[in-house]
């Protein structure tokens, strides 16, 4: 048996990536051609997590800005790729620059079309448009990518600690087999023998504590742009589901890229 040791992720998760950002498309144009303003969702969470001047909660949003600027959070992606390259898991480091590029693309592009204005009274500078937030996709996007990567190492660790256990009670098999064959003065054969050329279908990607963090980290970001005052609540949403969407599916295109290759060398750079 042979497959491709790269489990893919949830099939529902894969199959809403799609309709997830059709769906942010969809609710950018309706801003661009017929309400460039606020919801009245919008304007009512604004008011709720409205922040303070000089207080705990607003430094701490203020930090998070900050870390989760165009700049920290490309730095971040490029220290964690340089690490993961360094200790030779390419196809990590691979994944998480792509997946990072592809969310920016989309949330730039939606920018420049969408054009929606950002609240009146910011408490924290920022500028260009509104609509997705950056922060809340670079934030998606980076996380979401670190804990499928965590969820993947946990069940490589899994299925090699199987194979291991396998081969132990395989060999322990054919031993026995071995010795009832000798006994019998009958010649062990290879007929039902496995010939190591049929695949077996990937398996799915198991839920890893990992996505907790990320998903707090996530929503602590939104939090901080609508407290700050520097992007609705729609925008945040937006962003994140965009740097979700990302992730996901440049894994999936990682995961196909490892399954389609012919090259031993190259399969094990796409899964290593």
């Amino acid at each position: 048996m042979r497959h491709h040791g790269q489990p893919r992720l949830p099939g529902w998760l894969l199959w809403s990536a799609v309709p997830a950002i059709l769906l942010i498309i969809a609710f950018g144009l309706w801003l661009r051609l017929e309400a460039r303003g606020p919801t009245p969702i919008d304007t009512s969470w604004l008011d709720l997590v409205g922040l303070d001047r000089d207080t705990v909660p607003y430094w701490i949003a203020v930090v998070l800005a900050e870390v989760g600027g165009g700049t920290g959070a490309v730095a971040c992606t490029g220290v964690l790729a340089a690490i993961f390259a360094l200790r030779r898991r390419f196809r990590s480091a691979g994944f998480l620059v792509t997946a990072m590029a592809a969310g920016i693309c989309m949330s730039e592009l939606l920018k420049a079309v969408v054009t929606r204005l950002r609240p009146i009274d910011q408490l924290y500078e920022s500028t260009g448009f509104s609509y997705p937030s950056g922060h809340s996709m670079g934030a998606a996007a980076l996380a979401v990518s670190l804990a499928i990567i965590a969820a993947r190492a946990h069940g490589r660790r899994v299925r090699a600690a199987q194979a291991a256990v396998t081969q132990s009670t395989a060999a322990q098999a054919a031993v026995t087999e071995a010795a009832a064959a000798q006994t019998a003065d009958t010649p062990a054969t290879d007929a039902d023998a496995d010939d190591g050329t049929d695949p077996i279908p990937a398996p799915r990607l198991a839920f890893h504590w990992s996505f907790v963090p990320a998903a707090a980290w996530v929503l602590a970001m939104m939090w901080s742009r609508t407290g700050l005052q520097v992007h609705w609540l729609t925008d945040t949403i937006a962003g994140a589901l965009i740097g979700i969407a990302a992730a996901v599916l440049v894994d999936e295109l990682w995961s196909l890229l490892a399954r389609r290759t012919r090259s031993p060398r190259l399969a094990l750079w796409f899964e290593g």
